[in-house]
């Protein structure tokens, strides 16, 4: 199982996986990419399972993490996460796994990511990574703009063992316009939306001037 996390962990700069993309598939994983792009994530995370999980069974560990991250943190968190498995990767089949980008108004803590997916699914194997043990079964890295993270979540969407899934787009994405005749529900998303990022953002300026020198 050792082996099978650790390729379901291989990330960003792990060969040209890019270039693998069937062209007929990497024109729609770049409109995906770029759509998608404006959002200020924070954290690019990949999650395994210490078994051979379900596919329905894996979505709904996905779903309870993030509503375990939304209950911590008392407000909103936006992700996309791309599904995918390999049937044969030198010899040995990777199963179910996701890669994950995640965004919202608060600061979303690496540890927290890491506990609530631990207390989903078990620690698995753990690494030493840069001082600090790391589980084979989540690793969270920030987010960074001039890589291809959305490509790489999204690499595997319109494969056949691959699939993608979001929630909370509206909120994040500026290029998802409102709709033309909202109801009550949309109203009071977009206003609940909307008092979320006025509380994290005046608590973020009233630390950073708590911290602030002394004039």
């Amino acid at each position: 199982m050792l082996t099978i996390e650790k390729k379901a962990m291989d990330g960003l700069n792990s060969g040209n996986w890019y270039s693998k993309i069937p062209e007929s598939e990497r024109c729609v994983v770049d409109a995906a990419a770029k759509w998608l792009r404006p959002i200020p994530w924070q954290w690019f995370v990949t999650l395994t399972f210490p078994w051979n999980i379900r596919y329905e069974t894996a979505d709904r560990k996905l779903r309870e993490l993030i509503n375990n991250l939304e209950k911590s943190l008392g407000t909103s968190v936006c992700f996309v996460a791309g599904k995918e498995s390999k049937p044969k990767v030198d010899g040995v089949s990777v199963p179910w796994h996701f890669h994950v980008l995640m965004a919202s108004h608060a600061s979303i803590p690496r540890s927290a990511i890491e506990y609530f997916w631990k207390q989903l699914v078990g620690a698995g194997h753990s690494r030493v990574i840069d001082g600090r043990f790391e589980s084979e079964s989540v690793k969270v890295e920030p987010y960074n703009e001039n890589e291809r993270g959305p490509e790489y979540c999204l690499k595997a969407m319109c494969s056949l063992q691959g699939d993608w899934s979001f929630r909370r787009l509206e909120i994040f994405n500026p290029n998802i316009g409102g709709a033309s005749r909202p109801n009550h529900r949309t109203l009071r998303a977009a206003r609940r939306a909307k008092e979320q990022k006025q509380r994290f953002e005046a608590s973020r300026t009233l630390a950073a001037a708590f911290h602030s020198p002394a004039a």
